[in-house]
């Protein structure tokens, strides 16, 4: 194996680790609007680096055109990375909308519009993952010769209008909903920050958990955005000029850009993490769980020795004569 299908197989282990742990902590907690988003997120993931990513550990790298396996590898790669972009959307459009309306987050009538949320946006990556596979642009073997993925390369009008609306709605639009989102979510916590420590003080209780929560929320923003921007502008900036330009890519960057972008599966538990501490809390449940099953069999050993009655020796016919 090479320093590629290392990598790549590390990336894939990690993404495969992660999302299932991610999914254990998140059938855990109580089931809400964020939760559900999260799930598919973290499900779509998953997926990705399943039938995805370790299909192309077996590739053929002498192959000339590509093969089904190839075009299916990078299929089941497209489909789960554009799910992906597209649910972090929604969570970042549905953040707004609840610190809009904090009154009606909790209600249970908002769930259906977000398992409809996550279901449409499921079909909406669908239909664009197939579009290659019905005749708009194609799977086809990229410059490294190590995967397949779309055509960069596209000599056709209808494929360069293809690029050009696929750059715009699964990058750049979700980019700027994403940094709209959480600007606009930052600055309401520190408006509250701001109240609370003008109306109660610095040292009050309120003023102090808005000052944590407003932390957390800037870690959780500036990693959702950061991991954004480092795993697909590479990918969508390459793609572009490969498309637009005929400036010549060193195989390199190529690779890079690629690693980068499947990389995006494996941060996704990192945004969980920061978000609602959901490893730490699952590590503190697993603790306590083990502390009160060792002071439950502690307490079963302490009853089991009062109440076990002890043998009296026996006292023969002999000695009671003599007494």
């Amino acid at each position: 194996m090479d320093a590629e299908q290392i990598s790549l197989t590390f990336i894939a282990l990690m993404a495969i680790i992660g999302n299932i742990a991610s999914l254990y902590c998140l059938a855990k907690r109580r089931v809400n609007n964020y939760i559900i988003l999260c799930i598919n997120l973290s499900v779509s993931a998953e997926v990705q680096s399943i039938f995805g990513y370790l299909p192309t550990l077996f590739l053929d790298k002498s192959s000339i055109k590509p093969t089904l396996l190839c075009r299916l590898a990078a299929f089941f790669t497209t489909f789960p990375s554009f799910t992906s972009i597209t649910i972090l959307t929604a969570v970042a459009i549905s953040r707004m909308f609840l610190l809009e309306k904090p009154f009606l987050s909790n209600y249970g009538c908002y769930r259906p519009l977000f398992y409809k949320i996550g279901m449409v946006s499921w079909i909406y990556s669908l239909v664009w993952a197939a579009l290659p596979l019905l005749g708009f642009s194609s799977y086809t073997l990229e410059a490294t010769g190590s995967r397949c993925s779309i055509n960069w390369t596209p000599k056709r009008v209808s494929d360069k209008i293809f690029l050009i609306l696929l750059v715009i709605l699964m990058f750049f639009l979700p980019l700027i909903i994403i940094l709209v989102s959480c600007f606009y979510t930052a600055r309401v916590i520190h408006l509250k920050l701001t109240y609370f420590s003008c109306t109660y003080g610095k040292d009050n209780i309120e003023t102090k958990r808005f000052e944590k929560k407003e932390k957390k929320a800037v870690l959780s923003f500036l990693i959702m955005i950061l991991s954004f921007l480092l795993c697909w502008t590479p990918y969508a900036t390459i793609g572009l000029l490969s498309a637009f330009t005929s400036l010549t890519t060193p195989s390199l960057l190529l690779k890079i850009a690629a690693l980068l972008a499947k990389l995006s599966a494996a941060i996704n538990p990192l945004i969980y993490c920061t978000k609602d501490n959901l490893f730490y809390n699952l590590t503190i449940a697993f603790k306590l769980r083990n502390v009160s099953l060792i002071i439950r069999s502690r307490n079963r050993e302490n009853v089991n020795n009062t109440f076990t009655l002890k043998p009296t020796p026996a006292v023969s016919c002999k000695s009671k004569l003599t007494e």
